[in-house]
């Protein structure tokens, strides 16, 4: 392998940290600049690239650590990745309403500054396990 684990869960620190500066820069074209399209745009190419995180890089590690002796770190691990799919399946339901493929109860500002919310903890506690995981070990 090329890199060692840590430096691959850097890596994915750093994806995070641009990931999420993205949604930022959506948020902002959304509600300051009133550019709904690339708004969305930006979004969708920031989804894109967690979901394969999650899939190439986070699942893998999540299963390893499930069979590691603990509960608090599991339970941890647990909550965490259960609110990244809660963010995912959110954000699909958003693009789906946004499309005009689903009804949407209430609006939908609601449900897109929640998945903000929900982005901004799933990151704080995505890093909160970094740091415990590989700084302070």
């Amino acid at each position: 392998m090329i890199f060692n684990i840590k430096t691959l869960a850097t890596i994915n620190l750093v994806l995070q940290v641009l990931i999420l500066g993205t949604v930022l820069v959506a948020a902002y074209q959304a509600k300051i600049r009133r550019k709904l399209i690339i708004h969305c745009r930006f979004v969708r190419v920031a989804m894109v690239v967690q979901i394969i995180t999650v899939v190439f890089i986070m699942l893998p590690w999540m299963l390893g650590y499930l069979k590691a002796p603990g509960t608090t770190l599991r339970t941890e691990m647990l909550v965490h990745h259960s609110l990244g799919i809660l963010l995912i399946l959110l954000w699909g339901y958003i693009n789906l309403a946004v499309a005009g493929r689903v009804r949407v109860l209430g609006k939908l500002a609601m449900y897109m500054r929640a998945a903000l919310f929900i982005w901004g903890v799933v990151f704080l506690l995505g890093l909160y396990l970094y740091l415990r995981i590989y700084v302070v070990g």
